[in-house]
């Protein structure tokens, strides 16, 4: 119950106690140490959120961050959700292989790149003109 209405409340029944007075007995003698910082650790977590930022993948950050809330049992996503999220990643993984591929084509016909394998060495002969 906020300080206030427990103020109010024992004003309406002739003990009148300031809502700081009461605060202030609560924050000594009434919540335990490890819900205090609880608290503490719950603002700094916010106040770094505001200022965070990163080089990496938003798709990456955000899926980081979604599994840590459903770890802690503050989120559960539909089926629906999940499917869609699967996709967009097997979409992103085909996209990389299919540059992949092109940039090694692009290698290969620009000699560029060595394919490894075993050389043979073929002789033909030639007669009257042709092979």
């Amino acid at each position: 119950m906020p300080d206030l209405r427990v103020s109010e409340w024992l004003k309406e029944n002739g003990a009148y106690i300031s809502r700081v007075t009461i605060g202030r007995h609560k924050r000594d003698h009434m919540i335990e140490k490890h819900e205090t910082a609880r608290k503490q650790a719950a603002e700094v977590m916010k106040r770094q959120q505001k200022t965070l930022k990163s080089e990496a993948d938003l798709a990456m950050l955000v899926r980081n961050q979604v599994n840590l809330m459903l770890e802690d049992g503050i989120i559960m996503p539909t089926l629906s959700e999940g499917l869609r999220a699967q996709e967009i990643i097997d979409r992103r993984n085909e996209k990389s292989t299919d540059r992949d591929l092109t940039i090694m084509l692009a290698q290969v016909l620009g000699g560029v790149a060595v394919i490894e394998g075993t050389a043979t060495e073929v002789v033909m002969e030639i007669e009257h003109g042709e092979a």
